[in-house]
């Protein structure tokens, strides 16, 4: 089996599976480009998105830029009521990427869906080495 095709479908079915244990309609994993210089803007480095969206919230959000999600500074212009994530890191400890989720309702993440947010990033980062 091709492996890359592998790592993307993994990150699509963590993308699923960070969803439904979060509770919101919307969650991302973000890689970005490995060769990027530190001098490019964030939305030009990112080289796949594995995404879950619920059809229904995304018809009804059509203004919603879901890639933005990758970048907190730019999730934060998309006026949501509830944006989370955590960073993908590699072995050395750089960030490769982001894990994240989103809703319209306002409320923070409890404790134990905060260290799923965790996990699903270890997971990814997991993937990505394999």
């Amino acid at each position: 089996m091709n492996r890359v095709i592998s790592v993307e479908q993994d990150l699509e079915l963590l993308a699923n599976l960070a969803a439904r244990l979060l509770e919101t309609p919307v969650a991302t994993i973000t890689l970005y480009d490995r060769n990027d210089d530190g001098g490019a803007d964030l939305l030009d480095t990112i080289s796949h998105v594995a995404t879950s969206c619920d059809k229904s919230w995304a018809a009804g959000h059509p203004g919603i830029d879901i890639k933005q999600l990758g970048s907190p500074r730019s999730a934060m212009t998309q006026h949501l009521g509830l944006y989370a994530s955590v960073p993908i890191r590699n072995g050395n400890g750089s960030t490769i990427g982001m894990v994240a989720c989103a809703d319209d309702d306002a409320r923070d993440l409890g404790d134990e869906q905060l260290e799923i947010l965790k996990h699903i990033s270890a997971i990814a980062s997991a993937v990505t080495r394999a």
